[in-house]
């Protein structure tokens, strides 16, 4: 083989290496976005479950409730994965 040959292979595997790591990133960052999402809306519940006392009565009256309109649908996992 000639230097040609390797300065080609050299730039395929690192083409692929940059593919790759963009993709584990993307997967990563995704991951990380829905799983903070399912995070917030636990600890969201959790305070609308919480007594009277610890929740100030003022800024909850200033806005709409979330019971009755929530400002974003609930997520849901969707994809057809066939049998596994």
């Amino acid at each position: 083989m000639t230097l040609k040959d390797y300065v080609y292979l050299g730039l395929i595997a690192l083409a692929a290496l940059v593919f790759y790591c963009h993709g584990f990133y993307a997967g990563v960052s995704r991951s990380r976005r829905v799983y903070e999402a399912l995070l917030d809306e636990e600890a969201d519940e959790a305070m609308l479950e919480a007594p009277e006392e610890i929740l100030d009565p003022a800024p909850v009256a200033a806005f709409p409730s979330r019971q009755t309109m929530p400002p974003f649908p609930r997520r849901e996992a969707r994809g057809d994965f066939g049998n596994n």
